[in-house]
């Protein structure tokens, strides 16, 4: 049974975490509400993942836990956020997490992070070269039109393409698509540029 650590400060959302993880086979090791209480509960337990807020309410982000503890532990790690704001999406994926998963999220959503984050063969089908010009745009944080103009091509089939992808990766919103072609090595977010 995989165990997993989650780092929420808001109970409720923890909670349902925690009841969707254990309804589905997955033992939770514990709940953390702040950065110093992650790092007790971490002293006693070595967890397979962990899911992390970004915003801990507290001294530190869960962008700064998650940072110090990959210099200590090599585990694999969900940022946990409604933050999809470009510079955030940038700070979280400067430490390679293995997913962006976007608030709210439902239950479907969250399992096929967890398990595609616990699963170190799991592979996607690569995107199309349009695809991947798009999604490395999408990362500089341009709009569908300017990517269009980048691109010469339409509006239209700039946001066709957008939709294809979401549907394609079964993600919600551009940070986790972003997120996914980091992960999976198709962009070098850290230098903007295809790899």
């Amino acid at each position: 049974m995989k165990k997993i650590l989650i780092i929420e400060d808001e109970i409720i959302v923890a909670k349902d975490i925690e009841q969707i993880l254990v309804s589905n086979g997955f033992e939770v090791i514990g709940i953390a509400s702040s950065y110093q209480k992650a790092l007790t509960k971490l002293q006693t337990n070595k967890p397979d993942l962990i899911l992390c807020d970004i915003n801990l309410n507290s001294e530190k982000t869960g962008i700064e836990l998650m940072t110090e503890l990959d210099t200590k532990l090599s585990v694999p790690f969900i940022f946990i956020s409604a933050y999809t704001d470009l510079e955030t999406v940038k700070k979280a994926y400067s430490i390679s997490p293995k997913n962006y998963l976007t608030k709210p999220f439902n239950e479907k959503q969250l399992l096929t992070s967890v398990q595609v984050a616990l699963l170190s063969n799991t592979h996607y089908v690569e995107p199309s070269s349009r695809e991947l010009s798009i999604i490395k745009l999408l990362s500089q944080g341009k709009s569908s039109k300017e990517i269009a103009e980048e691109l010469v091509i339409s509006f239209f089939t700039v946001e066709t393409h957008r939709k294809n992808m979401m549907k394609k990766y079964d993600v919600q919103t551009t940070a986790e698509l972003i997120c996914l072609a980091t992960s999976s090595g198709w962009i070098n977010y850290k230098n903007n540029s295809l790899n």
